[in-house]
């Protein structure tokens, strides 16, 4: 498939557009804007695909070969998005990641609210508190969706969820599940004790273990900070502190391989026919 030919190519990295783009790599940019940029083909047809906010399409001529891409540009058309034609040289400027397949789109993030995060498969949603590794942020939303949680809350000081290898790590699930900030963990947790969830704590420190948790029962789950974890005054805010057993030669887990552990322990019991825990 080919698509129009282009009638103006940026080749200028000093153009106003193009610096206005890369100033979105910048978080509180990000934040200021309200928008942020994606990266490659996959994920820009799944953007277009469910209608969400692209407000413009950057691609170069080079990558407009590829049938794909080609069929992005005629999409963000039939949807009356901007295409901007640019260089492979603009490109590499905006891109980051090593190899880039010359496709980016501009988005404007979707607004949740809290009653969002009630609608999960499951009756659990996960707090990231402190995080600091965007891979371990977007593989956690990653894994949330694949278990039917109801969604990721994030505290302040935890990586943006718009960094791009947060969002290349997610796959995709940042467009699907419910994602949002809290102001505040100690009013976030009173909210949702008000509507009958429990809270439990991943803490490596912990003696009750993972698996002796009744997760049926609606549950906000706190992972920490990776290496430090939850801080105590974080942990003293919980019902429940928990930790996953291990051999002796190991003294943590990465955050994100914790929270696919406990996670699918609730889908365990959420799907098991047998009486799940008792707490």
């Amino acid at each position: 498939m080919n698509c129009q030919a282009p009638t103006e190519i940026i080749n200028s990295r000093s153009n106003r557009t193009v610096k206005y783009l890369k100033s979105l790599a910048l978080p509180r940019n990000r934040q200021k804007e309200g928008r942020f940029m994606v990266e490659g083909i996959r994920i820009t047809e799944e953007i277009l695909e469910q209608g969400r906010s692209v407000k413009k399409l950057i691609i170069s001529p080079l990558a407009a070969e590829n049938e794909r891409a080609a069929m992005l540009v005629e999409s963000a058309r039939g949807q009356g998005i901007e295409v901007m034609w640019v260089a492979e040289r603009v490109v590499d400027y905006l891109s980051e990641t090593k190899t880039s397949q010359g496709v980016l789109a501009l988005v404007e993030p979707q607004e949740f609210s809290e009653d969002d995060l009630l609608k999960g498969q499951m009756p659990m949603i996960v707090v990231a508190h402190l995080l600091q590794d965007p891979g371990n942020l977007g593989t956690i939303i990653r894994v949330a969706e694949a278990a039917g949680a109801g969604g990721v809350v994030a505290t302040p000081g935890t990586v943006d969820f718009y960094n791009p290898k947060t969002l290349r790590a997610t796959m995709g699930s940042i467009f699907r599940l419910p994602t949002l900030k809290t102001q505040s963990l100690e009013d976030f947790i009173k909210r949702f004790k008000s509507r009958d969830y429990q809270t439990v704590a991943a803490m490596v420190s912990a003696r009750t273990k993972y698996f002796d948790i009744d997760y049926t029962k609606p549950t906000v789950l706190l992972l920490g900070q990776e290496g430090a974890g939850l801080p105590p005054e974080a942990g003293k805010l919980a019902d429940y502190r928990v930790s996953i057993p291990m051999a002796t030669m190991i003294d943590s887990l990465n955050v994100a391989s914790a929270a696919s552990i406990i996670l699918y322990e609730a889908v365990r019991q959420n799907i098991s026919p047998g009486a799940p825990p008792k707490n």
